[in-house]
């Protein structure tokens, strides 16, 4: 009898230290359930120009990789983003290329899930753009293994993994319609999140 009363308070106690974790990493509200992110100062950001080759580039978008230029664009004053400019020469779009940045949760303090907002609202109320009366709507696209946000208008594709890290692709490539624009960046989007998930560990 002892040992029964004993196995039951040691579950309880278990118990009680499952939910304090899940309280801690995750948040309900109207039913959803949010990751909540991890404090920026404890995750590494991967260099962004490490995050797709120029074969991968050269086999998506048909670019000859030997002509690709990649460029590090990190910002050295803030420690919480890495970008990388990938350029190369095209008579039909100047300065051609592609820029992609990570980043961290720049609002952990007050909002610990700010990509999950920040990635409904641009789909659901959208962005303010300069010279334009209204927010521009952004669409959905697959990213991986979920879903980002996109506008063709601005060239910007969007996804986040949970509440600790989200990417920016950014095209600046003339010839690319909205439909094989958006094919390629769901191409790069996996590349991307595949290389990403073997340079870091969850």
């Amino acid at each position: 009898m002892r040992n029964l009363i004993f196995l039951a308070f040691a579950l309880s106690i278990l118990a009680c230290k499952t939910d304090k974790k899940n309280a801690e990493t995750t948040k309900t509200v109207d039913g959803v359930t949010t990751i909540i992110a991890t404090d920026p100062s404890n995750l590494v950001i991967p260099e962004s120009c490490d995050m797709i080759t120029a074969e991968d580039l050269k086999s998506i978008l048909g670019v000859p990789a030997a002509s690709i230029n990649v460029k590090n664009a990190d910002d050295k004053t803030k420690t919480g983003s890495r970008s990388c400019f990938f350029q190369w020469d095209d008579p039909s779009t100047q300065n051609a290329g592609i820029m992609l940045m990570i980043q961290t949760n720049p609002a952990y303090d007050d909002a610990q899930d700010y990509f999950t907002l920040s990635m409904k609202a641009k789909l659901e109320t959208g962005e303010a753009v300069l010279g334009q009366d209204k927010p521009e709507r952004f669409k959905e696209f697959e990213a991986g293994d979920g879903l980002g946000a996109y506008s063709f208008n601005q060239s910007r594709f969007y996804w986040n993994l949970g509440n600790d890290y989200m990417f920016m692709l950014a095209f600046n490539i003339s010839t690319l319609s909205e439909k094989n624009m958006v094919e390629a960046a769901e191409n790069i989007a996996a590349k991307v999140n595949a290389n990403f998930a073997s340079k870091i560990k969850r």
